[in-house]
């Protein structure tokens, strides 16, 4: 056979490369598996706790992350190691203190778990993720110096969603699990080990049921709270009302201690044993604490049963609020309330006895309404029971107190909540209309994602007696007709964010 000749050799070359360039077209024109690039930031140790800003290695602000891989397969599990690593290879916060801060979790070994929460951070495509972790690791490692007792130095937050993996799958851009997550750290870094077993089962039932409450509402052609904003999120998954301003005694409420004689045929700060959340800033919350501050799954399960046996829960939020406040609160208040101030008479609940007002505790004011028929206490009560009537069919609110006029003893205290139907957050027109004219101070309890200086104080600048903690949004010297206009018409949803979680 002859060698073949140099044109045949040129053609041959020609084909060859007119075959490349065809490939090379198709290749280009195929879709891809998207990959999702990085974008580096400088990293702050600001928000660290010490241990961890005396070990981490900084990272250079010239670092590029783009290009990074970032679609993780949770089903094929990797070492605790290998997800670490990633979160650190970014060069991006709030992803790298992430890593850091999983790695100073007491307990933070199971691969899978860490590998859920690397893929809940990695491959988010709604930026509130990263918000939300930014949040958790700004303020979810307590500051020693708020508290008189020793407390955890790891990030108490990211415990709780630690947790949460272990025993649940976390949703692609799942921040309804990081909602509970951020605002059950607190309990964990103020309890005792019991209330930390008792945080770890309720967060993961929680999640379970606004998973299914979720459902109820989507099968009913109703809005979603899957699919609400952050912080109406937050605020949803937030069970414990306002337990700075409730608790048993409603004279050390404010103060954090008994200051005054005998109340209640003698029955002084020791026999009350007040649930308060001040008090917790000095010493370990029991579990009977956290039990009497937070409304039970159970309750919020028969609480949801009652809201569809009575017809109060409506297609808008509007609606069922107005449904159940008035049920209880106006049209209704005379056959549906038990109004107890200002007689301190004593009840028995759960085996402990208490002042029969602003108890911060719906469990006990639901169980007096189904045996009675009525709800027991004043407005705080109240709030505290149409908050969780609301959550249990998945309305997120939130607890508004107000003080007015010039005398002692003008203040109320109400729900605001979040209407999806127009993104903004309200309040029932008749709450309002109680003590509308005159100036009013306002206190929106922000729920405890940011946990340092939580428990710093300010006094009402109308009434000295009371001391509001810094767990508040506060707005003073408000008119109250501009107010109350605007509580109606409804604070809108990047506003009221802005207030619970940046101010």
């Amino acid at each position: 056979m002859r060698p073949p000749s140099r044109g045949s050799k040129l053609i041959a070359i020609v084909l060859v490369a007119i075959v490349v360039a065809a490939g090379f077209s198709y290749w280009a024109t195929i879709p891809r598996t998207p990959i999702e690039t990085v974008t580096h930031t400088t990293q702050q140790t600001s928000f660290l706790s010490p241990t961890l800003q005396n070990s981490q290695t900084a990272v250079s602000s010239t670092a590029s992350a783009s290009g990074t891989t970032l679609w993780i397969n949770v089903t094929a599990t990797k070492p605790v190691s290998y997800y670490v690593s990633l979160l650190k290879s970014t060069q991006t916060q709030p992803y790298v203190q992430l890593a850091w801060e999983l790695q100073a979790l007491p307990d933070a070994n199971n691969a899978t778990a860490v590998a859920k929460i690397t893929y809940l951070a990695l491959n988010a495509t709604n930026p509130e993720v990263k918000e939300a972790f930014e949040l958790m690791m700004k303020g979810g490692t307590p500051s020693p110096s708020d508290f008189t007792y020793p407390v955890p130095t790891y990030n108490t937050e990211l415990q709780v969603l630690y947790w949460l993996a272990l025993e649940n799958e976390l949703k692609k851009d799942d921040t309804l699990a990081l909602s509970i997550a951020m605002v059950n750290g607190l309990w964990v870094t103020m309890g005792e080990e019991q209330v930390r077993e008792a945080v770890k089962k309720d967060t993961n039932d929680l999640l379970t049921f606004f998973r299914e409450t979720n459902e109820l509402q989507r099968q009913r052609g109703y809005y979603q709270l899957e699919k609400y904003p952050l912080e109406a999120k937050i605020c949803l998954s937030w069970t414990g009302g306002d337990p700075a301003r409730g608790g048993r005694a409603w004279y050390q409420l404010m103060n954090g201690s008994w200051t005054g004689g005998d109340i209640a045929g003698g029955l002084a700060e020791k026999t009350l044993n007040v649930h308060h959340l001040i008090t917790y800033e000095r010493r370990r919350m029991d579990l009977d604490g956290y039990r009497w501050n937070t409304v039970s799954i159970s309750t919020l399960r028969r609480m949801q049963a009652k809201m569809v046996e009575m017809h109060w829960i409506a297609s808008d939020a509007t609606s069922a609020v107005r449904n159940i406040e008035e049920y209880f609160y106006f049209s209704g208040w005379a056959t549906h309330w038990t109004f107890t101030q200002p007689n301190d008479g004593m009840i028995e609940f759960d085996g402990e006895r208490t002042i029969n007002h602003n108890m911060n505790n719906p469990n006990l004011v639901f169980e007096y309404y189904l045996t009675t028929g009525k709800g027991l206490g004043v407005c705080g009560d109240e709030a505290s029971l149409i908050e969780s009537l609301s959550k249990s069919w998945g309305i997120s609110t939130i607890r508004l107190t107000r003080t007015y006029g010039t005398k002692g003893g003008s203040n109320h205290d109400h729900v605001m909540y979040y209407d999806p139907a127009t993104r903004t957050w309200k309040c029932y027109e008749e709450q309002l209309n109680i003590g509308r004219s005159g100036t009013w101070n306002v206190y929106l309890f922000a729920p405890p994602v940011i946990q340092h200086n939580y428990f710093v104080y300010r006094f009402d600048s109308q009434q000295a007696w009371m001391k509001m903690a810094n767990v508040y949004y506060t707005m003073q010297g408000q008119a109250g007709e501009s107010a109350a206009d605007l509580f109606f018409k409804g604070v809108p949803t990047a506003e009221m964010r802005q207030w619970l979680l940046y101010s």
